[in-house]
């Protein structure tokens, strides 16, 4: 068995101390001898050492280490298998982050890594475009300082990248959502929605023409048609059924082209002519109560419990629009004899407003489309009831302008609970 590093020493120094007695002892000069043998071994270290010095001063992780011998020799041998390796790992990571970069340099979105201080790492030619950075003169500055939009910094300093960022640039509309990693990094993916921004608001727009163009012909229709119920009465049972149905298709009409004017201008933005004011929200859920009541006659009991004095800062008629359709769609898919309670409560200093009812239920899987436009559970249900198919779509919207979030819990057969939240900033108790 080959001894290891420090036995091959003690044994070098041992051979070097006793031939130097020995040479020592020839001549009289034992301790001399013996001197001169650990002298010796000192040199012969001294130049291993300095052997193990150039190496590593030199190229240590390319070259293999010098044939030393003993301790400093195994040393040396160590310190280059572990290199060997490191470098290995280093080249894999460096392989992997090479390929990862050359597929986010190839993605058609736009790509940024943020260092501590959202300090540009790296970016693609997409981001580079859509926002106007330089790679690699950029990296090391802060993007913030190139991208200047105080809501684009709130967004990146908040850490609540839960949803995606609107930017407008260089008349562009761009998407950007954030991710965070590691300890204070972050990764920013950058879309440009130009185009579908552009076909929504061809969409919307056809959608506000189109209803505004039918309005005037179908008043006018149901005009002849009301005339005509009151001009045949009693006269023909089969031309009052005939004008009757007539009658309600104009009217579901009218209240489609309705529906469908409101949900477009929600959809269009804020109103610049819209006035926001402090709004009564006891006072309005209590109006729009007894509408609910008179429409179904009584026929379902309806509770109102609120905080007097809580006032939220918005538009009256979206906020008007949000409670009207959700008491009156609680209405709907309640039965006679049914119960519906709404409240509104102070909750970690933003309001709560809830409708509850125990009605039919929902069943959860339709639960995510339901604010989407013209979606039905019940199609045959909801054309029967009278319901457009709108009314969660323009209430999504409302409360969109508001600064509110709707939250929907449902159990078929049991009742469902829809939740408006408004943000502690549009909320005042007197």
């Amino acid at each position: 068995m080959r001894p290891v590093g420090w036995a091959r020493d003690l044994l070098l120094l041992a051979a070097l101390a006793l031939l130097g007695a020995g040479l020592g002892g020839a001549l009289d000069a034992c301790w001399a001898g013996f001197a001169l043998g650990v002298l010796c071994y000192q040199l012969i270290s001294y130049r291993r050492l300095l052997g193990l010095h150039h190496w590593l001063a030199e190229d240590a992780l390319r070259r293999e280490s010098p044939v030393l011998g003993g301790m400093l020799g195994d040393i040396g041998d160590r310190m280059y298998y572990q290199q060997a390796r490191l470098r290995k790992r280093l080249d894999e990571v460096g392989g992997a982050l090479e390929h990862l970069r050359e597929s986010y340099a190839a993605l058609k979105d736009g790509v940024v890594m943020l260092d501590a201080g959202n300090v540009i790492a790296w970016c693609n030619a997409s981001a580079s475009g859509l926002l106007g950075l330089r790679y690699p003169q950029d990296v090391g500055q802060q993007l913030l300082n190139l991208v200047r939009n105080p809501d684009f910094a709130a967004y990146l300093n908040r850490q609540d990248f839960e949803r995606s960022f609107e930017l407008t640039l260089s008349g562009r509309v761009l998407e950007l959502q954030a991710t965070a990693f590691g300890a204070s990094s972050k990764i920013v993916f950058v879309r440009d929605t130009s185009a579908m921004k552009y076909l929504e608001t061809m969409r919307r727009d056809f959608v506000a023409n189109i209803s505004h163009e039918l309005r005037t012909p179908l008043t006018v229709i149901s005009g002849y048609v009301d005339t005509l119920v009151q001009m045949q009465a009693g006269q023909s049972p089969v031309m009052e059924r005939a004008l009757a149905q007539m009658q309600g298709e104009a009217q579901r009409m009218e209240f489609l082209l309705r529906d469908l004017m409101l949900l477009s201008k929600l959809e269009s933005g804020p109103d610049a002519a819209a006035r926001e004011e402090w709004i009564d929200v006891c006072a309005m859920l209590d109006s729009v109560r007894e509408n609910a009541l008179a429409s179904c006659r009584g026929e379902r009991q309806i509770e109102l419990a609120c905080t007097r004095g809580l006032r939220i800062l918005g538009e009256r008629t979206a906020l008007e629009s949000v409670f009207s359709n959700l008491i009156f769609n609680a209405v709907r898919y309640t039965a006679p004899g049914g119960s519906i309670r709404v409240s509104c409560v102070v909750q970690s200093a933003a309001a709560v407003v809830e409708v509850s009812d125990n009605g039919i239920g929902i069943d959860p899987i339709h639960i995510p489309r339901l604010t989407e436009r013209f979606y039905r559970v019940d199609q045959s249900r909801s054309i029967e009831s009278g319901g457009t198919g709108l009314g969660l779509a323009i209430v999504k919207h409302a409360l969109k302008r508001l600064g509110g979030e709707l939250d929907i819990s449902s159990r078929p057969g049991v009742g469902s609970t829809f939740r408006c939240r408004f943000r502690p900033e549009r909320v005042r108790a007197d």
